[in-house]
């Protein structure tokens, strides 16, 4: 018993003395810096019909606009698409989600960065 609390007071010393890490959470914590602010805002889901809806629509508009995907996996995109609006209907949300968001992820793979 006596050597575990050495052990952890030791630990806790040694982080109590290193010196903070740019983006360390608890660089905050021990020294009286400004929080930055966040990079992005989080976003919370849920799997939910109107969540359905919100990814179908992002697919869809995703699917007109102008791109340089490869035939097939637009075409496997649709499918997934297709899929995920039935599953959602009924009332399957997760699986419809998952194929929604893999239809993205096909589209997102296949773009091409533009100079």
């Amino acid at each position: 018993m006596f050597m575990r609390t050495v052990f952890f007071l030791t630990v806790i010393l040694l982080l109590i003395q290193m010196p903070p890490r740019s983006g360390h959470a608890w660089g905050s914590l021990l020294h009286d810096e400004e929080a930055s602010p966040p990079a992005q805002d989080l976003v919370i889901t849920s799997d939910s019909q109107a969540y359905c809806a919100q990814l179908n629509e992002h697919l869809a508009a995703k699917m007109r606009l102008p791109h340089d995907v490869p035939v097939g996996a637009m075409d496997d995109a649709r499918h997934l698409q297709e899929e995920g609006q039935e599953l959602c209907q009924q009332n399957h949300i997760r699986a419809g989600i998952g194929r929604l968001r893999r239809a993205l992820v096909i589209l997102k793979n296949q773009e091409r960065p533009h100079p």
